[in-house]
């Protein structure tokens, strides 16, 4: 099979993430003399990354958001008593996995 035909054979596949980004992996490869596996482990890597990315820009299209702001985004004068900190380290979902607890107090509305 020629590329085209491979790029071709993905894109049928579904597989776009890896045939974007397959010439780049090859050279990769290649220069660098990687195992196959780990080859192939990259474009595998690429694919989720792409399907998890399409995954949030088609669920943030849905939800209709006026804006689209991160954590990053927050104005911390909003509230300078807000424990910043804790807010990204909650952020990073550690507590799932040390089986721990989240409660998070507050008031249910926007008022201030």
């Amino acid at each position: 099979m020629t590329m085209n035909e491979i790029e071709r054979a993905l894109r049928e596949l579904r597989l776009s993430g890896i045939a974007d980004t397959l010439s780049t992996r090859l050279m990769q490869a290649q220069s660098n003399q990687e195992p196959f596996l780990d080859t192939f482990a990259s474009m595998l890597q690429d694919e989720l990354d792409r399907r998890r990315s399409r995954l949030t820009e088609r669920r943030f299209k849905h939800a209709r958001l006026d804006e689209r702001l991160s954590l990053a985004d927050f104005d911390w004068r909003f509230n300078p008593k807000l424990p910043r900190q804790a807010c990204f380290e909650l952020h990073t979902l550690k507590f799932i996995g040390e089986g721990a607890n989240a409660l998070i107090i507050g008031r249910p509305d926007h008022a201030t």
